[in-house]
């Protein structure tokens, strides 16, 4: 009689071991911080939480089936299908009963809200409230506690399900398994069994994730669905030649796609940028092809992203389910890191596009550079200038203005000091409009010369030179916008001699020179450094300044820079014509490049 005693009681405290195990873990995997209070309740002893169960511990799966490796594709495909409306999914859980309400709503795109989620003290005034004492009753344990009753148990769940589950939903009942060992809640799974006539019934490590919440799970197993409608990128599109803008839907994942259990897919697309770069674009995902002013279509999310003015950015998607569309590249931290704006008006997002974007018009910059100077280091600042802002310009060809340049380099009438070139030199052979690079590579074999006067250049010869290449370059209908920038000191000389100033031996009237190049459409503009210092005291001294600076002054009349103030970079800056809006700024990226 004591030997029977005795093994029941080695039974009963094995029973309770095992249920203080299984519950003393919180469903999150961590030690559950009110696991010692099971120590007070456990029959035969004490009991460590970190301790493990007994060999001979019945591990007991009441009622339980095997779900098998089902993937709920069928049951979907109803949903789906709208062969049924909704479906239930209801899990019973250490915590609490959940029950999920998942229907497919606009778009194609599965909805899931809780449809009468409860606490177990709730539905079942039985179980203990505290929560380490109520795992261990859930998973059978037994103890120095009052018992409960299985027999009311099952019956408290039967009368939950009938007052919670309406008719309309008996067919539509999906149940996720409980854990294995949970003895109680396999009785509660048992009842949905015997009550329903499941659509589905999915185990947890098979069908769905060991771990996570119910409404995880249910996402997950969503996931697997099909796409209803095609999963779209909305960008922006300008007609080259019109330069209308409209939207342009580009379809990452079309319709009928279908994703595995963990199973991803990705849409590799190039976008682009505006004509500023001032903002990042943003990034508009629609579940179907929005009209023009966004409706339509069922908005997913919109990402954002830096992408310079009128360059390019690759960009990666990836699906994870139907809705479910994520930015992944560029990667955090890079120049073009992706950002989820806090709210946004797609509507407006759509609605607000430029009416026109205009390019800009074909430029043409044509350079004079006196080559005569007081000593080496003076022209030498010229030229370095010019090869510098030939080198920026074209940098900034692919800015789409189609840039060309030309140039012409003058020495002095009087060249007598002049080594490098023949004494009949004036004039180095003219660069015709064309790319900078061959500009810059004449210019590599321009050399200085020593000046022989301080009054005057000749300049009015390069004007006149100029005005041959503009006349070569004409002709066509395109737009083109030409500029002639003047590099130099002195100013040109004069048709005849007046006071000190030097006549132009080639009878040259620079005025009229200027005036022909702004009727041909010129722009003409100066890069001047002419000499400073105290003003002359004798009459031709103050003559010859009065000359410099009314010269200068006209052929600055359309706009001037300045040594040492205006660097390449700004010099060209300015030339270039800019790109033109009508209308307000463009928030999308674009489909295809602007040039």
């Amino acid at each position: 009689m004591a030997q029977s005693r005795s093994a029941l009681q080695a039974a009963g405290h094995a029973w309770d071991v095992r249920a203080a195990t299984l519950s003393s873990r919180a469903p999150n995997g961590r030690a559950d911080a009110d696991g010692d209070q099971l120590a007070d309740v456990i029959r035969g002893g004490p009991w460590r939480p970190k301790g493990k169960a007994p060999a001979g511990a019945p591990d007991l799966s009441y009622g339980r089936r095997d779900p098998g490796s089902q993937d709920g594709a069928e049951f979907l495909d109803d949903l789906f299908a709208r062969r049924i409306m909704e479906l239930l999914f209801i899990e019973f859980t250490p915590d609490e009963v959940n029950v999920i309400k998942v229907a497919v709503g606009e778009g194609g795109l599965p909805r899931q809200a809780d449809a009468g989620s409860m606490q177990w003290p709730s539905l079942a005034p039985m179980i203990d409230s505290r929560d380490s004492i109520r795992r261990f009753q859930l998973a059978g344990g037994i103890g120095t506690l009052p018992p409960v009753s299985r027999r009311q148990f099952d019956t408290t769940v039967l009368h939950w399900l009938k007052a919670y589950i309406p008719p309309s939903y008996e067919q539509s009942v999906v149940l996720l398994t409980p854990r294995t060992g949970w003895v109680l809640l396999e009785r509660a799974a048992a009842a949905v069994r015997t009550t329903y006539t499941l659509r589905a019934e999915l185990g947890r490590g098979s069908a769905v994730d060991a771990d996570g919440t119910t409404s995880q799970a249910v996402r997950e197993v969503l996931r697997t669905a099909p796409l209803l409608a095609d999963h779209t990128l909305v960008l922006a599109q300008a007609d080259r030649s019109t330069g209308a803008v409209r939207t342009h839907s580009h379809v990452l994942f079309p319709a009928g796609r279908r994703l595995r259990r963990g199973e991803t897919a990705v849409a590799d697309v190039t976008v682009h940028g505006g004509v500023t770069g001032a903002e990042p674009v943003r990034l508009p995902v629609f579940a179907g092809r929005p009209a023009a002013d966004g409706t339509g279509a069922e908005p997913l999310t919109v990402h954002e992203v830096t992408v310079a003015a009128l360059s390019q950015v690759r960009l990666r998607f990836v699906l994870r389910g139907p809705g479910e569309v994520e930015l992944v590249t560029p990667q955090e931290g890079s120049a073009h890191a992706p950002r989820r704006p806090a709210a946004v008006d797609v509507p407006a997002l759509l609605t607000r596009l430029p009416h026109r974007i205009l390019r800009p018009p074909r430029l043409e910059v044509f350079l004079t550079v006196e080559l005569s100077g007081a000593d080496r280091d003076e022209t030498q600042e010229r030229l370095a200038f010019a090869r510098d802002l030939l080198t920026t310009l074209s940098g900034q060809d692919a800015s789409g203005a189609a840039i060309r340049t030309g140039a012409i380099g003058h020495y002095d009438h009087e060249i007598h000091e002049n080594g490098y070139t023949s004494r009949r030199t004036l004039l180095l052979p003219p660069v015709p409009a064309g790319p900078a690079p061959a500009t810059l590579t004449a210019l590599a074999g321009w050399r200085p010369a020593r000046r022989e006067q301080d009054m005057a250049s000749s300049l009015e010869d390069a004007l006149r030179a100029v005005l041959l290449l503009v006349g070569a370059a004409t002709g066509s209908s395109e737009d083109v916008r030409r500029v002639l920038l003047i590099v130099a000191r002195r100013p040109p000389g004069q048709p005849r001699q007046h006071g000190i100033i030097p006549a132009c031996p080639l009878g040259a009237d620079w005025r009229t020179e200027l005036g022909r190049l702004r009727s041909a459409g010129v722009k003409v503009m100066t890069r001047a450094d002419p000499q400073t210092g105290p003003p002359p005291q004798d009459h031709p001294g103050i003559a010859a300044r009065r000359y410099t600076d009314a010269a200068w002054a006209e052929l600055s009349a359309e706009g001037t820079f300045r040594p040492g103030q205006d660097s390449a970079a700004d010099v060209a800056k300015a030339l270039v014509p800019p790109w033109r809006l009508e209308g307000p700024p463009c928030r999308l990226a674009f489909a295809t490049p602007l040039l």
